[in-house]
């Protein structure tokens, strides 16, 4: 119950009074979709076809990131600077309010609350749920900017578009296969990534757990590889598109050991806190 409660307030200051950070997904979306419907036109034009493309259609654009990266010194690789930003933002929002919270009120609400557990519960269900909302407006805006483009109303994909402008690959990616590598691991990794990040606030500095966060993002565009968590966000560089990619499944496991190892190290750090 007390869990509840701190995180009914969480939500209120945490995510209701900062709801301006939710800009940054209805940005990307907006941009993305804009690129996707250009990229559409001149396909159509150059291909005399029509294919009538779903609001999903353009959330798997929205998060392809960029493709699997070899290491050339002769190969100038561009910054996915979309999917970086968009990343940046939730881990923004994640970064300054908990440590926030606890230096201006944290003495007074665990004396009184008597459950620092509970506390520090509240803070990860507020960073979950903050993940989930953040992943919920990209959707919703990438689905009402593509039903003003003109895109019909379902969850399904067009296969042959798909094909002819991701490659051949996809002929092997069933829609469960996508929804995995394009939905479901990217959410799960940027929640552990976020809750990892959490702790990090408290144990170093926000400051400092932003900049980590950051710089593992970067290596992650450059460097395809598991211990590059944020690589998973990146559905092109999934195995299931690209033989030389990270598996999916690994992906969910890499979550759930980052997610419960935050979890129970903040636990144990809170309970060791001296807050007097």
């Amino acid at each position: 119950m007390k869990t509840l409660k701190y995180l009914r307030r969480d939500m209120r200051l945490g995510t209701v009074n900062r709801a301006y950070v939710f800009l940054i997904p209805l940005v990307f979306s907006l941009l993305m979709s804009l690129q996707f419907s250009s990229i559409i036109n001149v396909f159509n034009a150059n291909n005399n076809s029509q294919f009538g493309m779903t609001i999903m259609d353009y959330y798997v654009f929205a998060m392809k990131g960029l493709d699997y990266y070899t290491l050339d010194p002769f190969d100038l690789y561009p910054l996915p600077l979309y999917w970086f930003t968009f990343q940046m933002g939730i881990s923004y929002f994640i970064a300054y309010y908990p440590e926030k919270d606890y230096s201006e009120n944290g003495v007074n609400i665990l004396v009184s609350g008597k459950s620092r557990a509970s506390w520090w519960l509240s803070k990860v269900f507020w960073c979950i749920l903050s993940v989930l909302v953040y992943y919920l407006v990209a959707f919703v805006s990438c689905a009402v900017f593509a039903l003003i483009q003109g895109a019909g109303l379902s969850l399904g994909v067009t296969k042959e578009f798909e094909v002819a402008y991701f490659g051949y690959n996809m002929t092997y990616v069933s829609y469960s296969d996508l929804i995995v590598i394009a939905v479901i691991v990217p959410v799960s990794i940027t929640a552990a990534i976020c809750l990892v990040q959490l702790l990090m606030s408290f144990v170093l500095s926000p400051v400092t757990s932003f900049a980590v966060t950051c710089g593992m993002y970067v290596l992650s565009a450059y460097y395809t590889a598991w211990f590059f968590p944020g690589s998973f966000t990146i559905w092109l560089r999934s195995s299931y598109f690209d033989e030389r990619g990270l598996d999916p499944v690994s992906g969910l496991v890499i979550a759930a050991f980052m997610a419960v190892t935050a979890v129970g190290f903040g636990i144990m750090n809170f309970e060791k806190k001296d807050i007097i």
